[in-house]
């Protein structure tokens, strides 16, 4: 991974599945300073969901589902969006599916250090979703943090 130029859009961690190269599982993290909850920040999941189909030409909502991920003892809700990108807007890859999870940490979960933004991306081709979309869900849906600093 080129991790000099991944810091420049805010990636922390890339993987990509070498038999698919549209076929891609990102987290990103950035210090967030406009919102204390994904609601707050994103609206609700309908229009988080319309926002994103809307980024691009193409673009359509699959799914969208309100979930939680625990953190110090806190329970932060979530919002995984699947996202199909069409033709135009995937590249070369023809189209392709995202499947993304956001929540924010605010400040005073974080010990009052500043709040901050998780996103979590999984992506593959149109071609090969259906083969890997239960796997690329269950990455997304899996995300936890190792260590929360306890509490």
């Amino acid at each position: 991974m080129d991790v000099a130029s991944a810091r420049v859009v805010g990636v922390d961690a890339s993987w990509r599945d070498g038999n698919d190269l549209a076929s891609t599982l990102a987290v990103f993290v950035k210090v967030d300073e406009r919102g204390r909850t994904v609601r707050e920040k994103y609206g609700t999941i309908e229009e988080d969901a319309r926002r994103r189909a809307e980024s691009a030409q193409n673009q359509r909502t699959l799914a969208k589902r309100v979930g939680t991920i625990a953190y110090r003892g806190r329970a932060l809700e979530t919002h995984e969006i699947e996202t199909e990108v069409g033709a135009g807007s995937a590249g070369r890859f023809g189209s392709a599916i995202e499947v993304a999870r956001v929540f924010i940490v605010p400040a005073e979960a974080n010990g009052g250090d500043g709040g901050w933004e998780v996103f979590v991306r999984a992506t593959a081709s149109g071609s090969s979703w259906r083969r890997v979309q239960a796997q690329l869900r269950q990455a997304v849906e899996s995300f936890r943090f190792v260590d929360d600093g306890g509490g």
